[in-house]
Parts: C-alpha cells; structure tokens; sequence
C-alpha cells in the first residue's frame, strides 16, 4: 500500500481558493509534488481556507482549514488541526518553518525557504520586544520538532547556529533550483549586442522583493537613455496592484508590465539583456534568479538571505545595496563595458548549472529515503 504524505502551508491558493499564487516557494512546492509522486507516495497539501477542496494537479488535492489567525506570526490552530484532519498520513512535510510549532507528526521534514524576519517592520508586526521574545521561543520549538529541516540557503543556518548552538544539527542544505532542459542559453543573442537592451524583473510586486526601487529605476533610466526598456514581468497579492502597475507602465514609453506562467519565462529570458533581483528582505535562492542566470541573463542582485550563495559580485553578477541609485549605476555600468557583462553572463551560464533540478531531486531524495523509512 501507498504511504501518504500531508503537506501543511499557509497558503497555496489565496484563502477563498480563486486565485492560485505563483510564487517562487509555490512552484517548489509544485515539484516537491511530482517528486513525491514519482516516488510513489500519495500526498494531499492542506492550507487555510473555508473548508473547499482543490485539485492541484492529477491525483493531488489542496484542502482547506477554516482558521486565520497567526498569533505571534506562529499558526499553532492551524497546526493542531491539521494533525486532527490528516489523521490517515503517515508522514508531515511542514512547507514553512513556523508551522511546525507547537507539535509535528513524528517523521516530519520542514522547510525554510529564507529567513523572513529582516524585514525592517517586522518588530512593528511583531508588537515589540516582549512578543518578539515569545515569537523566538516559538520558533525554536518549531525548530526543534521535526526530525529534519531543509533550508534553502546557508543564511538560515548560520543564523540559527549563532542563535541556538545545538540545533544546526537539524538542517539538511538543499539550495532551489533550476530545469536546465528549459532554461538555458541555447539559441540566445549575447548580451548587449542588439538594441533597445532589455532589462527584466521577474518577481512578486512587493515591496520586500524590491519593486518600488525597480519603478523608480525604470523612469530615470528610461529618460536618459532611449536605447533601454524595462520589462517587470509579475504578480501582486491583489488585483489592485496589479491594475495599478498596468496604468503607470502605460503611462510611460518602453516600459512594459505583464505576466506570464512559468513555463513560458525561458523563453522570454532569453530575449533580456539584464535582469533585477533587488530584493531588500525575505530572502532564499531565488528561483528567478536562477533562471535569468541559467538563460543567460546579467544578474543584479543584492547581498540579501542566499542571494550570495548564487551571485559572486564581479564574477557571475553583481551585487548592490537594493536602491534605485545603485541599480541605475549598474545597469549603465554594464552598458558601458559589454565585453564585462558578456563574461558575467557566460559565468552565470555555468555557475547555475550547479543548481540543477536533477541535483536538487538526488538531494530529496536521498533525505526522504532518511527520515520517511
């Protein structure tokens, strides 16, 4: 018979289960489903919700919990609930670090994909000093209850190692990745050869992933130098966000906003010149990172979570301080010395490779066949 696997996340689909999120951390979770699956397991992801149940793909359904509320930003309702709905899974993947608190089935994996609280507000959402100390108290719960915790990036684990000696024993470093049978170089034009050069940013339209810095980058350089477009290529949390992107890039010339699905970005890299990773917080290894470094694309990113564990400034990108001013100093940097920007992007061809789908799936698996015996 089947083992089953439940998965425990905040949110896959928004909360009323129209809208589904395409987010780097949901695409993960899209191909940890069909590496379970090819594994052979059965699996069901459960998120909060009013009750409704979705399929996700063939033979995965996503099942909701009516619960909203995030004490601490710790879900501990959430958590019990699952436990008591779930009762036929035999083991608990918790797809974020916080939900695994207060208790985890007994052979549970959970994943960090970043650490999340170097946001600037976060002790404002938090309430202070006195509910900060409760919220670390809880994640180190969190930390300590399932048998193995997969990080994303190196930034986590030398923060939990410097926090709570003791518990770094607990983390299995598996970095994103990247499909490299789709994201690739083959058929490009090298970078900066051709005009107008294209600039892309391919990320959420939040403020943490740097989209403000990306608006006002945008209207200078778009200014100064006629040869240049911008392309912000992603979606918001809300409608509104969305419509109010639309009618500002309208409003100015060779700026373009839209987005488009995930299996039709390769493509789309392969026609950018440069690529905007300024992420301010909340931080892994970016999968648009990955990509738009995999097809070619020149990387500016920030030293920001595991962002430096893929981009060595000077080498295979650069790597700036998140603000307009340095973005744009970049950018007209790389557009003064191409045949720089031409080696950046042959090393980021070749640094990406090492973060390949295939390496990523070996280390899963290797890691389930551990703790899922």
């Amino acid at each position: 018979m089947k083992k089953k696997i439940g998965i425990l996340t905040s949110n896959f689909f928004d909360p009323s289960g129209q809208r589904l999120i395409y987010g780097g951390a949901e695409r993960y979770g899209i191909e940890l489903s069909k590496l379970l699956l090819e594994l052979d397991f059965k699996i069901e992801w459960w998120q909060v919700g009013s009750g409704w149940q979705k399929e996700l793909m063939e033979g995965v359904m996503v099942k909701s919990i009516p619960i909203t509320e995030s004490p601490y930003e710790t879900m501990p309702d959430l958590n019990y609930a699952f436990l008591e709905k779930a009762v036929d899974i035999d083991y608990a993947i918790y797809f974020v670090t916080f939900l695994a608190y207060p208790q985890v089935k007994e052979k549970s994996i959970s994943l960090s994909h970043g650490i999340y609280w170097d946001y600037p507000k976060f002790d404002d959402i938090i309430g202070g000093e006195r509910n900060r100390q409760e919220w670390l108290r809880r994640l180190r719960i969190a930390l300590s209850g399932p048998e193995k915790i997969v990080s994303v990036d190196t930034a986590t684990i030398q923060w939990v190692k410097a926090t709570w000696t003791g518990l770094e024993h607990k983390f299995e470093y598996i970095p994103n990745f990247v499909d490299l049978s789709k994201f690739n170089s083959q058929g490009r034009t090298p970078v900066l050869a051709k005009k107008p050069i294209k600039v892309i940013y391919p990320r959420r339209l939040t403020s943490v992933r740097g989209i403000n810095e990306t608006v006002r980058t945008a209207e200078i350089m778009t200014n100064l130098n006629p040869n240049i477009e911008f392309h912000i290529v992603g979606r918001g949390h809300q409608d509104q966000v969305e419509k109010d992107l639309m009618k500002w890039s309208s409003e100015h010339e060779r700026v373009y906003y839209y987005w488009k699905p995930p299996e039709l970005m390769a493509e789309l890299y392969k026609e950018m010149d440069i690529a905007l990773i300024p992420t301010k917080a909340a931080e892994g290894t970016s999968l648009s990172c990955l990509e738009a470094m995999s097809c070619g694309c020149v990387v500016i990113s920030s030293y920001v979570g595991g962002l430096s564990n893929l981009i060595f400034d000077g080498y295979n990108g650069l790597l700036i301080k998140p603000k307009a001013k340095n973005i744009t100093k970049s950018i007209s940097s790389l557009i003064g010395d191409p045949i720089l920007a031409q080696k950046l992007s042959k090393n980021g061809i070749n640094v990406a490779k090492t973060f390949s789908l295939l390496k990523w799936k070996e280390s899963w698996k290797k890691l389930i066949s551990e703790v899922f015996n």
